[in-house]
């Protein structure tokens, strides 16, 4: 047996490679001429975002398949013409190319690629459009989506299911620093989890609702996207190092125990406990979702241990990151507690999760034991009684006035 991060890795791969063929499936029951054009073996294809989403919506609308596939259509054959909507501001996003901004919304156009350069056309004539390229993330592979994308709308829904209203564009522009910040800290220090995050993960949005309404989230059927709410004005690069560990966590650990039957020897929907959450709502915590949050306690770990570690955060950064790792310390014991020590007392750990789901289960449980040996005796003393279901540094600053800290 390897090293976990080989483990992960392995799992990680197998857990994408499945995750392909049923995209690939998708695709062929959708319509089975769909590989005439496009590369069959080209893995990139289907590990887009937008085709999980694209498949898991009730409306599965033509021009959104062409706009996702438009780079590959382009690829395969650089003659051909496709259909495609502009969204409701007059834009359209093509996966892989960038943004048409037109300033026509909600209007279905034929694209094609005229002497190498992107042409749109409505009833033969010729249609303005502004092209503005994929942004990156400095230093990484993972994309910004630095527009609202309508197939991405109803992931944004609060405690009840009602769809929110989120705002993405003012946003993106104003904490996009403090991402990529957050993701060039991860490189530097913690650099075999970030090879393992964008094993996975290829795009990331940034959105701003009230916590009580939607928080940052992954979802399998967006699988590659980690949204991060980012509501408070002071959020700096701390928050994104513990919330770009935290979502994306969810996204690895989609794949890496995607056939869950593996791992998971119970009902993935056996509930250990219930929570009552900030805004009043329950949260029933079932094996699945306490063995996801085991794992993102653990990324976070890695990524907030590696930074405190080189002393990468000073002053209030440093106070805020000592909150958060005292936060998830606390979390972490909880959620562990739970599986340890069963509140019904039928299932422990060894009839909750197979031999493999296990291996894992133990490697959560050794990080957690070494965060709490090498942190726990500094942010013992912390006040996090006041906190809601999210850490909040500006509570937490009141209750632990930063002269507290060694």
């Amino acid at each position: 047996m390897g090293t976990f991060i080989e483990i992960q890795n392995g799992l990680v791969q197998s857990g994408n490679e499945m995750l392909i063929e049923n995209i690939k499936l998708l695709l062929f029951k959708f319509d089975p001429d769909i590989f005439d054009r496009i590369d069959f073996d080209n893995d990139s294809i289907y590990q887009e975002p937008l085709l999980f989403a694209f498949f898991n919506s009730d409306s599965q609308n033509i021009y959104s398949l062409n706009s996702i596939l438009a780079k590959y259509y382009l690829s395969n054959d650089p003659l051909i013409t496709i259909s495609i909507e502009s969204d409701l501001h007059g834009r359209i996003y093509l996966p892989g190319l960038g943004w048409m901004i037109t300033r026509i919304p909600n209007q279905v156009f034929v694209l094609n690629c005229a002497k190498g350069e992107l042409k749109l056309t409505r009833e033969s004539i010729d249609i303005e459009f502004r092209f503005e390229p994929i942004e990156f993330i400095e230093g990484t592979r993972i994309e910004l989506l630095k527009y609202p994308l309508s197939l991405l709308d109803r992931f944004y829904y609060d405690p009840y299911n009602n769809i929110v209203e989120v705002e993405i564009e003012e946003v993106s522009a104003k904490q996009n620093n403090h991402l990529k910040l957050a993701f060039d800290l991860i490189r530097q220090h913690a650099p075999q989890h970030l090879q393992l995050i964008e094993a996975v993960v290829t795009k990331c949005v940034i959105f701003n609702v009230d916590t009580a309404l939607r928080n940052s989230f992954a979802t399998l059927s967006a699988q590659g996207i980690g949204f991060f709410n980012s509501y408070q004005d002071t959020y700096n690069e701390v928050f994104f190092v513990d919330d770009i560990a935290h979502q994306t966590g969810h996204v690895i650990f989609n794949a890496l125990i995607y056939e869950v039957e593996n791992f998971i020897a119970v009902s993935p929907a056996l509930v250990l406990d219930t929570v009552v959450l900030s805004n009043g709502s329950l949260e029933t915590r079932d094996v699945y979702t306490i063995f996801h949050a085991l794992y993102t306690y653990y990324a976070t770990f890695i990524c907030l241990d590696a930074c405190l570690k080189v002393k990468a955060f000073i002053g209030y950064k440093k106070h805020e990151a000592m909150g958060r790792m005292a936060f998830y310390i606390r979390k972490c014991y909880s959620d562990i507690g739970l599986i340890e020590k069963p509140k019904n007392g039928e299932y422990p750990a060894n009839k909750l999760f197979t031999p493999n789901g296990l291996v894992i289960y133990n490697e959560l449980k050794s990080i957690f034991m070494e965060m709490a040996k090498e942190w726990g005796p500094q942010v013992k003393h912390f006040d996090l009684s006041n906190q809601p279901y999210n850490f909040n540094y500006s509570i937490f600053l009141a209750s632990n006035p930063i002269d507290e800290l060694s």
